[in-house]
């Protein structure tokens, strides 16, 4: 069976599952060799050696990425615009979900310390490209992310970015 919109992937198989690229972009480089940690790669190594394989992956069809919960030169990804949506949806043409690993937002406060609390951590990283938070214990999300847009610092049209996406992708597995 074909699913419009799911440009043309036969998903009548029932193990069908949308694949998720990990982790975008040069966490395997930490300068310490620690998970979530701090890399310092130029841009030119980014993109001859860490971008390619992300590339070929979207282009076979990948539904979703999740986010380094590192730092690239200085910059946590979860906030690098210049990442998540000139290199991630612009240049490479990702059209999928981009996904946080578990409670990476809050990271933003206590170990990047980019953010003064919560609320300004996820205004920062769902502007900045994040569409779902992988937050699965916290029930404050949702309120702050409502409070956000309702006092105008996460606009509308980002949340029906993200929510488009995140339902095409459910429609392309059939569910």
């Amino acid at each position: 069976a074909f699913v419009e919109g799911s440009q043309g992937k036969d998903i009548s198989d029932p193990y069908h599952v949308a694949t998720t690229m990990k982790h975008f972009l040069g966490y395997s480089v930490t300068l310490r060799g620690k998970d979530r940690g701090q890399s310092w790669i130029p841009d030119r190594h980014l993109l001859e050696y860490f971008v390619p394989t992300f590339e070929s992956a979207i282009k076979s069809g990948a539904n979703s990425i999740m986010i380094n919960s590192g730092e690239i030169n200085g910059i946590p990804v979860h906030v690098d615009e210049k990442i998540l949506v000139d290199l991630l949806r612009t240049k490479l043409g990702f059209k999928g979900v981009a996904v946080t690993d578990w409670e990476d937002i809050a990271y933003l406060v206590d170990r990047h310390k980019v953010a003064k609390d919560f609320k300004e951590a996820i205004k920062f990283s769902i502007n900045a490209g994040i569409d779902m938070a992988m937050v699965p214990m916290d029930n404050n999300f949702p309120i702050l992310l409502r409070e956000l847009v309702e006092e105008g610092e996460v606009s509308m049209a980002r949340i029906d970015e993200a929510v488009t996406r995140i339902l095409q992708m459910k429609k392309d597995l059939g569910l």
